[in-house]
């Protein structure tokens, strides 16, 4: 059995805040991003469409958007293709608390409460290659775990689970409301070849024998969704070896560039130059399709002469709005996280007064020579492990560039020395 897998498309999102133009390209995105999913499953000759929850924001369903999904239902239906969809917590399937129903075609299944389906999956030529078993949420608040839901599979044939789940431990659940949360431990002893899940929005492979994947949002929808975004391509033609590929589909990528260095930038074009640079060298490291739209987050860091001006909303969207154009953009944010007046930092640490001393011990910290006992890891945000040398590694990343700002917050706001 061969398909695509995806979830979390949101489709309908409002994208409050922005401008018209934004919200609509956005919006538009995230259809183009289902049409890729679509248009993915039938180049690679797929048997199915799994999209696992949330393909719906709310209650939300415009009639464009219910021309759309019908059309690309029936396109699948038109190449063998079934589509099978679970809800989730924004898409439940009760009637008086999702969108409206749908008039669906009949090579598209939809799971709308705890009540699984087992769907078989058929080839071009009719014969039953595979079964998909699924289950959705009722409501927007199913907080029992669907996965004991599921039934023992049977047969000889793949068996693919089909869920919208927030899995304990899984990266980034923390983001997301704790619905029908399940263990990992029970998922990988159910009997499946596959589970595909939704609900967190980072692409993740839970486990690899069998397979428990998260394929992350179809399309980002904020800046927390970097990175590539797309659907699994799976394959179970051989059971003790499924291959599982990652294809890259949203025409909206959304990143965060972060700027340091930044002593010099003592006019707008020196700033605007170092953002550039950054912005290039991280697009060498990631890059991405051709055509590809940006939502960008610069987040400047460090000293800088124009420290004073970066606090000023004024100057902040004069500043986007140039990067935006230099850029390509379609939207840029500048966010100022610790920019502060240049200090000689070095000079000040051999002092011997209380700011020389703590200079010292903030590089002793980082360094790793000096310890903080009693720090907890559940006091830091971000960090969730309680491994010692995690939790080192997490505070020497927090204390990284931080001398300047203590230097200059101790100083005084205009940065002199005392």
């Amino acid at each position: 059995m061969r398909f695509v897998h995806v979830s979390d498309v949101h489709l309908d999102t409002s994208f409050s805040g922005r401008s018209e133009a934004v919200r609509r390209r956005l919006r538009e995105a995230s259809r183009e991003a289902f049409r890729s999913a679509v248009d993915l499953a039938i180049r690679e000759d797929a048997q199915a469409l799994l999209v696992a929850g949330d393909l719906f924001d709310s209650e939300r369903l415009s009639f464009s958007t219910e021309r759309f999904l019908l059309e690309q239902a029936h396109r699948l239906g038109d190449h063998g293709v079934t589509l099978v969809y679970a809800t989730g917590n924004h898409d439940p399937g009760a009637p008086d608390v999702g969108p409206r129903r749908l008039a669906w075609p009949p090579n598209a299944r939809v799971a709308t409460d705890r009540t699984p389906q087992r769907i078989a999956v058929h080839d071009h030529e009719g014969r039953t290659v595979g079964y998909v078993t699924a289950v959705g949420h009722a409501t927007a608040r199913e907080m029992e775990d669907l996965s004991r839901a599921f039934p023992r599979p049977r047969g000889e044939l793949p068996e693919v689970a089909l869920l919208h789940t927030q899995v304990h431990a899984s990266l980034g659940a923390e983001a997301h409301h704790v619905y029908a949360p399940s263990e990992l431990a029970f998922l990988r002893r159910a009997g499946y070849d596959y589970w595909a899940l939704g609900h967190v929005h980072v692409r993740q492979m839970l486990c690899e024998d069998p397979p428990v994947a998260y394929p992350g949002s179809l399309q980002g929808r904020t800046h927390t969704d970097t990175g590539a975004r797309g659907a699994l391509l799976v394959d179970l033609a051989d059971r003790a070896a499924p291959a599982v590929s990652f294809r890259p589909l949203a025409p909206v990528r959304w990143e965060t560039v972060r700027v340091d260095g930044i002593q010099d930038a003592d006019s707008l074009d020196r700033l605007e130059r170092h953002v550039a640079t950054a912005w290039q060298a991280a697009r060498h490291a990631d890059p991405a399709a051709p055509g590809t739209d940006w939502m960008i987050r610069v987040v400047l860091q460090g000293g800088c002469p124009l420290w004073r001006e970066l606090r000023r909303e004024e100057d902040r969207e004069t500043l986007a709005g140039e990067l935006r154009e230099l850029l390509g953009a379609l939207e840029v944010v500048v966010w100022p996280e610790s920019v502060h007046p240049v200090v000689p930092v070095e000079e000040h640490r051999r002092r011997s007064d209380v700011l020389g001393e703590a200079l010292r011990l903030l590089q002793g910290v980082r360094d790793g020579r000096e310890r903080i006992e009693d720090l907890e890891p559940g006091e830091l945000a971000g960090v969730t492990s309680e491994d010692p040398p995690v939790v080192e590694r997490y505070v020497r990343h927090l204390l990284e560039g931080l001398d300047g700002e203590l230097a200059a917050r101790m100083l005084g706001t205009e940065g002199g020395g005392a």
